[in-house]
């Protein structure tokens, strides 16, 4: 309890001071100008492609739970999930998933932990994709940025091939870590059966979800989702009047995404959103005062997003 108190805390302070670092680069005057010119159709554009984002998110979760739980039940649970999920920091929100389909439909905690990881899972292999596909689009890198960009994308594609293998390999590799914590005389310690326990639940739906015959649908569905957000993203760019490409704004605005799994995002991702926007966009050509105003008025954009959705699936969770 010490260790998530303390860690909380550092992403706190993190927050602050990330965020007076990126403040003190830009004049205020100009960030307001830029929220003042945002253009409201390509605002509303932006908002239906989010929804669309948690619609097909409930899709797959639907899928993943057998069918158990309609999709307008589990639209109500990912936007609640991805509110509380964006705000606590550190990333603590993910549990809200698994508490919400525990009381809200009866779901067992292993059900809830093996079907966010899944879907984990194919999120990372999608943007991985993604990530990979701008890559070959977007030219005339700085030179620094160039040699950074190759380095994240040979990262990203050999993570995601060990997931790959992973998802298709999972007995595999339970017997070969059951099999070392035995040699470490390490079988018999409580955290260690835990974790064994809740691995096996975990390849079990895998497993379940290869026989099902569902997993080119959950991979289609997840490359759905992450192409909206990502549109989403140009969409917006377009509201403030930066004109760049798609390619660009996919390869950028995914070191937001890999900024987010770090530890020490902080309260509502700000600091460490404003940082990945920051590094993607001055990457490819942006000033670094367009792009830090820019991050800041999408970051706030994306709060007034998932703020408003998540308020309305918590007042539906409160009826049920």
């Amino acid at each position: 309890m010490k260790y998530i108190t303390r860690k909380k805390l550092i992403s706190v302070l993190v927050t602050f001071l990330l965020l007076g670092i990126i403040l003190s680069q830009i004049r205020i005057e100009d960030l307001i100008s830029t929220i003042k010119n945002i253009d409201i159709t390509y605002l509303i554009l932006g908002f239906f492609l989010y929804i669309l984002s948690y619609l097909l998110r409930g899709l797959r979760f639907h899928l993943l739970l057998d069918k158990k739980i309609s999709i307008n039940d589990l639209f109500h649970v990912v936007c609640v999930h991805n509110m509380v999920n964006s705000i606590l920091p550190a990333r603590s929100g993910e549990l809200s998933y698994i508490y919400m389909l525990k009381r809200y439909h009866n779901k067992s905690t292993g059900e809830g932990v093996a079907t966010l990881l899944v879907a984990r899972v194919l999120d990372f292999i999608t943007i991985s994709l993604l990530f990979f596909i701008s890559s070959l689009f977007v030219h005339d890198f700085p030179e620094t940025f160039s040699s950074i960009i190759w380095l994240v994308v040979s990262f990203t594609v050999l993570l995601a091939i060990f997931l790959i293998v992973l998802l298709y390999a999972g007995e595999i590799f339970l017997r070969f870590t059951d099999a070392v914590f035995i040699t470490l005389k390490l079988d018999k310690n409580g955290l260690v059966n835990l974790f064994l326990g809740k691995s096996k639940e975990i390849v079990d739906s895998f497993q379940n979800i290869k026989n099902s015959g569902k997993m080119m649908e959950l991979c289609i569905i997840s490359f759905i989702i992450w192409f909206t957000l990502y549109f989403m993203n140009y969409t917006l760019i377009k509201s403030l009047d930066i004109n760049i490409g798609f390619f660009e704004v996919l390869l950028a605005s995914t070191f937001v995404v890999f900024m987010s799994v770090l530890p020490v995002q902080g309260l509502g991702g700000f600091g460490t959103y404003e940082v990945g926007w920051t590094i993607g966009f001055v990457g490819i050509g942006l000033s670094k005062e367009l792009a830090i105003n820019s991050g800041i008025v999408v970051h706030i954009i994306g709060v007034f997003y998932y703020v408003l959705l998540g308020l309305y699936g918590y007042q539906y969770l409160c009826k049920k």
